[in-house]
């Protein structure tokens, strides 16, 4: 029944890609902008001057807001395309009209998710001293959440626009939904992976010849050798600018305890942060963006795109549960637990029915 539509339902989904194309075509690039220049204003005045560690979100959130926004702008202009097929009744029209309103609906989660961080967020009670609290008008809807909310309009209208019973549109919320949500909670683990993978504390304090290839404490594989990686994240410029080889010194935790430390190391030793910030920074951006770019193809229920976000979904919940091993933060536990419910999801008959086709068969294999 998910393939029959009424002469309504093809209507409303029709005008429904008008309008969301229009949308994400003409105004949500200038709000995702607004909201990238705001968020670099506030890490750059506010952040950056004491805690050091906050450089990365400047390139990092340059780069992803970048990709976001061509993918929102180049979707719209996609959706406009599409309007008269799903008009027409063209499974495959709702599929990609699904697909780019998902992209569009996790862009603006995404992009949600740093103005909390960097604008909202009070970090003037530590661990690193001197940061001034948020201002106290400061808005906590930035101009990016209305990408989410509309994108996920379009989503919802085009996964439900068909004749299927209401038991069947309920299952088909619950995983589809699932997967958005996955798949931002994924990137943000990205984002923080990233972070501090490639965070490198020497270009703080103008090491002499940092740029050379020689220099093991300028690249992000080998860096964080000679560094606590944990202890980098609560400690100030000031304590960065004076800091010495082999010496300890004390630093705040997160819980307000305060222990002696060496931060900087004379010789270098593995350090298992390197390959679980890796993987969990780029593995996860891989891992996000094809959960979102399948969605498309298991609603046109293809096995290989079913296969394709079985194997990303358990990249991601094993990357994160290794990050949280390694680096002991909840935020990995949340990440890698939400991997691990969504893959379990995946394989429960009563979901999977609605992103593999039953009668299509594996090949065989010698």
């Amino acid at each position: 029944m998910f393939k029959e539509t009424s002469k309504t339902q093809r209507m409303i989904a029709a005008g429904t890609a008008v309008a969301v194309g229009l949308y994400l075509m003409i105004l949500a690039p200038t709000q995702a902008m607004s909201t990238l220049k705001l968020a670099l204003h506030a890490v750059m005045e506010r952040l950056i001057p004491l805690d050091p560690d906050f450089y990365t979100a400047v390139p990092i959130l340059g780069a992803t807001f970048g990709i976001w926004i061509i993918l929102i702008a180049f979707g719209g202009a996609l959706l406009l395309v599409i309007a008269y097929s799903m008009y027409k009744g063209s499974l495959e029209a709702r599929a990609v009209g699904m697909g780019v309103t998902g992209i569009g609906a996790v862009a603006g989660m995404t992009m949600f998710i740093p103005w909390m961080v960097l604008i909202v967020s009070d970090y003037s009670q530590g661990p690193v001293p001197g940061i001034e609290a948020p201002p106290a008008d400061v808005s906590l809807t930035p101009p990016v959440l209305w990408i989410m909310a509309i994108s996920l309009v379009g989503y919802f209208t085009f996964l439900l626009a068909d004749k299927d019973n209401i038991k069947n549109k309920i299952y088909k919320t619950i995983i589809y939904t699932g997967i958005g949500v996955v798949s931002g909670m994924v990137f943000m683990n990205a984002q923080h992976g990233v972070r501090y993978f490639e965070f490198i504390p020497e270009y703080l304090n103008e090491t002499e010849n940092l740029h050379r290839y020689d220099n093991p404490y300028g690249n992000t594989y080998t860096n964080l050798d000679y560094y606590d990686a944990l202890g980098l994240t609560t400690i100030s410029q000031a304590q960065m600018d004076n800091i010495k080889a082999d010496e300890a010194i004390d630093i705040i935790h997160k819980d307000k305890t305060v222990e002696s430390i060496v931060i900087k190391k004379s010789t270098p030793t593995y350090n298992p942060n390197t390959i679980a910030l890796f993987l969990g920074g780029y593995g996860n951006y891989i891992a996000s963006y094809m959960m979102m770019f399948m969605v498309p193809f298991i609603f046109l229920r293809k096995r290989w795109a079913y296969n394709t976000i079985l194997t990303v979904t358990i990249l991601s919940m094993t990357a994160s549960y290794w990050n949280a091993i390694v680096r002991g933060s909840f935020e990995w536990v949340i990440g890698g637990t939400m991997s691990l419910g969504l893959l379990v999801f995946l394989l429960i008959p009563v979901f999977k029915q609605f992103l593999v086709d039953p009668d299509e068969k594996e090949e065989a294999t010698a």
